[in-house]
C-alpha cells in the first residue's frame, strides 16, 4: 500500500488518486492528513503538498485539487520528453508538473463544464478539446502519465510490487440505429429512401431497394446472424445497443412496435448483452430516457444497466445526471462519433464526478475510441491501421478499448466490400491477440 499524506484530504484529491493508483496502475492507496502518521509509515509513501516534508517521494501540488466549484483555468502545454503535460511546476518534485491535477483536468471533463460554443445539437465539439487544440487526442496522456509515476516509484520504493503485463481488453460495440436498410419502414420513409436516391441519381439503391421489398433480396442491414456467427468464431463478443424510440427528427429507427423488430431484439438478447442507444430526446430530457429504459427492459426481460447515446454524448456537463437519475451504472458514450481519440485522454474506465456538487458518482465511464461515423472519414484500410497502431500503443493492460460500429459495416453490396473485408479482419486480428 501507498500512503498518501497532504495538508488537506479533499474529494478531488482522493477521486484522482485512486483512478490513477487503483484503476490505471492496480496499486492500493491510503490517505492522511496527519503528519505523524505519514513520517512513522515505514512502507512506500509519497506526499503532494506545497513542499516536501523531508526527503520523500514529493509532488508539487498546485490549487486545483483543492478548490470548489468551476472557473476559468489557465492552462500552458509543454512537452515533457515526448509527452504533452501542462500545470508546470516551479518548485522541487519528482515530476515536473501537477501530474494529478491535470489528469484530473482531463478525466473530470472539467473543460465542458465551462462557457463554449456549441452545434445545433447542443454538443461540445473536439475541435474545442484542449486536447484536439494540442495535438494528443490520439493519446491517452492520462495513462501515459501515470506510467511515467510508475516507474518513478518503482526506482524509490524498489520493493514495490510488480504488477504482470496483461493484453488490454477489446470491447467491440454494435449500435444499432435502424436494422434494416429498406424494410420494416413506414411508406413514407420507404419514399423518402427512393426520392433521396434520385437525387443523388443512385440507380443502383433504387434498383437495390425495389428487390428487397419484394423479397428477392436480403435488406442489406439486416446482418446479424453473420455477426453472430463472426464473434461467435472469433471470441470478443459484442455488446449490442439498439435503439428503441419513438421515431423523430432526430431519431428515424424501426416502428417499437413492428413485431420484427422486436423478435430480431429479443433473439439478439438471447445470446448477447443487449442494452439502450438512448434517443436524442432522452438525453435531453429523464422522462424519455426513463420510457425507453423501461420499454426496451419489459421486452428483453433484463435490466438496464448500460447506456450509449445515439448522437454520442453531447456534453458530460449535463447528459450524465439523466443517467444518474435513472441508476444506470455504466456509459459507453465517452468519445467523439466524428473524431478518433480519447475524449477523456484515458482508455481505462472511470467513475463520473459530479464538479457541480464535488463528488464522485456511480456511474461508470467506459471510453470509446471510435464511432464508424468518425472511421469512414478516411480509407477503410487507414481507419483499420489506425485503430490497431492504437490499441498496441496503450500503455496500461488496465485499459479497455472500445470501438464502436453499426450493423451495416456487414453490408455486402458494392461500396461496401472493402469495409466489410477490414472489419472481419480486423475482429479476427483481436482473436489472435
Amino acid at each position: 500500500m501507498i500512503l498518501v499524506y497532504s495538508h488537506k484530504i479533499t474529494p478531488r484529491l482522493t477521486y484522482i488518486f485512486r483512478q490513477i493508483f487503483i484503476r490505471v496502475l492496480e496499486f492500493p492507496v491510503d490517505f492522511t492528513s496527519t503528519i505523524e502518521k505519514f513520517v512513522s509509515h515505514s512502507g512506500p509513501k509519497l506526499s503532494y503538498t506545497h513542499q516536501p516534508l523531508g526527503n520523500e517521494f514529493f509532488i508539487g501540488s498546485g490549487d486545483l485539487l483543492f478548490q470548489q466549484g468551476i472557473q476559468e483555468v489557465p492552462i500552458e502545454v509543454f512537452n515533457w520528453s515526448g509527452i504533452p503535460a501542462f500545470f508546470k511546476l516551479g518548485k522541487p518534485s519528482q515530476l515536473p508538473y501537477d501530474i494529478f491535477a491535470a489528469s484530473f483536468y482531463l478525466i473530470s471533463r472539467y473543460e465542458e463544464f465551462l462557457p463554449q460554443v456549441k452545434n445545433e445539437l447542443g454538443a461540445f465539439l473536439a475541435y474545442q478539446s484542449l486536447a484536439s487544440k494540442n495535438n494528443f487526442l490520439e493519446m491517452p496522456v492520462a495513462d501515459l502519465w501515470a506510467v511515467r509515476l510508475k516507474d518513478k516509484l518503482y526506482e524509490f520504493f524498489p520493493e514495490l510490487p510488480h504488477v504482470s503485463w496483461k493484453t488490454p481488453k477489446f470491447q467491440p460495440i454494435i449500435s444499432v440505429v435502424n436494422p434494416y436498410k429498406f424494410q420494416k419502414k413506414s411508406i413514407l420513409l420507404k419514399l423518402a429512401d427512393t426520392m433521396s436516391a434520385l437525387w443523388q441519381l443512385d440507380f443502383f439503391s433504387i434498383i437495390e431497394q425495389y428487390l428487397v421489398l419484394f423479397g428477392l433480396r436480403k435488406d442489406p442491414h439486416n446482418n446479424f446472424e453473420e455477426l453472430q456467427a463472426l464473434f461467435k468464431d472469433n471470441g470478443n463478443p459484442p455488446l449490442y445497443f439498439f435503439l428503441f424510440a419513438k421515431n423523430n427528427f432526430y431519431d428515424k429507427g424501426a416502428s417499437v412496435y413492428n413485431f420484427n423488430f422486436r423478435k430480431l431484439i429479443k433473439n439478439t438478447a438471447d445470446l448477447n448483452n443487449v442494452s439502450l442507444l438512448a434517443s436524442y430526446a432522452a438525453q435531453q430530457q429523464s422522462k424519455y430516457l426513463y420510457r425507453e429504459c423501461q420499454q426496451l427492459k419489459k421486452l428483453i426481460i433484463k435490466k438496464i444497466d448500460s447506456i450509449r447515446f445515439n448522437y454520442g454524448l453531447l456534453t458530460a456537463s449535463s447528459s450524465y445526471y439523466h443517467l444518474l437519475e435513472q441508476e444506470i451504472q455504466k456509459d459507453f458514450s465517452m468519445g467523439y462519433t466524428e473524431e478518433i481519440g480519447y475524449r477523456a485522454s484515458t482508455a481505462v474506465p472511470f467513475y463520473f464526478y459530479d464538479l457541480n456538487n464535488d463528488l464522485q458518482t456511480s456511474l461508470k465511464i467506459h471510453p470509446v475510441v471510435a464511432d464508424e461515423s468518425g472511421l469512414m472519414k478516411i480509407s477503410s484500410q487507414k481507419a483499420f491501421k489506425k485503430l490497431i497502431e492504437l490499441y498496441e500503443n496503450l500503455p496500461t493492460s488496465s485499459a479497455l478499448y472500445a470501438v464502436s460500429f453499426s450493423n451495416a459495416i456487414f453490408n455486402v453490396d458494392r461500396l461496401k466490400n472493402s469495409w466489410r473485408d477490414q472489419f472481419i479482419n480486423y475482429i479476427q486480428y483481436h482473436a489472435r491477440q
